[in-house]
């Protein structure tokens, strides 16, 4: 029995231990973490209940309407902000993000409160903890206006059901989404020679928002797939592919709820699969050549065909392996790991599972304990489990995170949070997590709550002889508290 690799397992591999978890982690810490390499049966309660795409759609279109149907209403308010000096235009912007924050809020609150509880609670952090790291590598960003709603359901339906399957399954899911086909504009994309293009008339309105129409060719999606989702920048692709690509998954887009429904209170009850449409009147004809291979006009097989191979490039399985290894085990990943589970990734055609327990099975997973600085999210799910703490009300784990410098689903570009240390270590944000780690610390403390207890049942033999002296000597249970939650033990994994 090792209490010490228990720890490490909880802390490296999960989201950190609750009390009394690393006792029964400490038989076998290998294989507690191995179990959870499997796919879930069903989502976490909190996540199940949230709603599918269709509804996410709606959210924007809805608030879309609005906006127009508002008309003029409120022009003596801008009348006299116009006297004040304010153009129209910071008039319309500024009621436009506020309109926007009050119409999101709910729902943004509602869906952040159960990615947040669905990880303090879980008995299977290992799988939690899989899902947030594949769903920063296929980022969506709700700072998109038209994704404001997506995030939730392109997390729950691409990315959970693949954590511990097949990497290409994930990747045709995430291409698939209208999550990812609007946050990186390929429902708007036409090939040039593709009927709609040479017809412009034919082109449909395709529902509401920014655009409205397609116009031409959008590489975005067929860009990041290559840079960020399989090769890597690195991986040997030139932008002749990345135009390849782009034009191969035109035509690839997604149903739009019925007209009717933004105008009611409808709920939308597609899922992103049961979304995805293909339009061949917007695809590009014709063969076309991607990192030399060509592939024939068979519509949206085509694409399906060049996702799975480029899944199985040397180039993606480096990639990934890196990513992997970086984010478990050091910000500068041991070079015989990544070979490691880049051969397991190869050899199992992207088995994901595999891939996983290649890593747990490197004796340099388990050595140098504690090594990676926590992101704020995850310092934040470690304290609410170290603490016992199951749920918290909306708005508060997302506010908090947002105040440590990570506010949820709302990374700045399509290459997510960041997985080494530097971005986090500002005088700033570690600022911010001791102030947060005060204001919790005063609400939890009591008299019968040990701060050193908590520590121990945390972090076990990993509590270092300087954090427990310094946790005793505190003046209060409260003082306590804030040292051992701002200790550098907490801060790392």
């Amino acid at each position: 029995m090792s209490l010490e690799r228990a720890a490490l397992a909880a802390a490296r591999f999960g989201f950190g231990a609750r009390p009394g978890e690393l006792r029964a982690i400490a038989g076998d810490p290998v294989g507690w973490v191995k179990a959870q390499l499997a796919p879930e049966r069903t989502p976490p309660p909190p996540i199940a209940a949230l709603p599918p795409a269709e509804d996410d759609v709606l959210a924007f279109g809805r608030f879309f309407v609005a906006q127009r149907l508002r008309g003029d209403n409120g022009a003596q308010l801008s009348e006299r902000l116009e006297r004040q000096g304010l153009s129209r235009e910071e008039i319309q912007r500024l009621s436009t993000e506020d309109a926007f924050r009050q119409h999101f809020r709910a729902r943004y609150e509602v869906a952040s409160k159960a990615r947040f509880d669905a990880a303090f609670a879980t008995d299977r952090p290992v799988h939690e903890r899989l899902v947030h790291f594949w769903a920063n590598h296929f980022t969506i960003s709700a700072l998109k206006p038209q994704v404001a709603g997506l995030p939730p359901s392109f997390e729950k339906e691409a990315i959970r059901p693949h954590v511990c399957g097949r990497f290409a399954d994930m990747l045709l899911a995430s291409t698939k989404h209208p999550g990812m086909g609007i946050y990186l504009d390929n429902w708007s994309s036409i090939g040039p020679n593709s009927v709609w293009a040479k017809n412009p008339r034919s082109i449909p309105r395709l529902g509401f928002g920014p655009g409205g129409r397609p116009t031409g060719l959008n590489e975005n999606l067929g860009r990041e797939i290559l840079e960020l989702h399989t090769l890597g920048v690195n991986g040997g692709y030139t932008q002749a592919d990345v135009q390849a690509l782009a034009a191969i998954i035109t035509g690839w887009t997604y149903e739009r709820p019925p007209l009717r429904y933004y105008f009611n209170d409808a709920k939308g009850a597609r899922t992103g699969p049961q979304l995805f449409s293909f339009v061949a009147d917007a695809h590009e004809p014709g063969d076309k050549t991607l990192m030399g291979k060509t592939y024939p006009a068979n519509g949206v097989a085509q694409g399906e065909e060049a996702l799975r191979d480029l899944a199985r490039k040397p180039a993606t399985a480096h990639f990934l392996a890196t990513k992997l290894a970086r984010h478990y085990i050091a910000d500068a990943p041991p070079p015989a790991v990544i070979e490691r589970c880049a051969q397991a990734f190869l050899r199992s055609d992207g088995d994901l599972r595999i891939t996983m327990t290649a890593l747990v099975d490197s004796p340099e997973a388990w050595s140098a304990p504690l090594t990676k600085f926590r992101r704020p999210e995850e310092y934040l799910i470690a304290v609410m489990r170290a603490l016992d703490i199951a749920s918290l009300p909306p708005g508060v784990a997302a506010n908090a995170c947002g105040a440590m410098g990570q506010p949820v689903w709302r990374a700045q570009g399509p290459d997510g949070w960041a997985d080494t240390a530097g971005p986090w270590l500002s005088g700033d944000l570690v600022w911010k997590r001791i102030e947060w780690a005060e204001a919790l610390a005063a609400r939890v403390s009591r008299a019968d709550l040990d701060p050193v207890g908590v520590g121990e049942g945390a972090l076990g033999p990993l509590l270092s002889v300087e954090t427990r002296q310094a946790v005793q000597r505190a003046d209060s249970p409260m003082q306590g508290m804030v040292l051992l939650l701002s200790s550098p033990e907490f801060q790392r994994r």
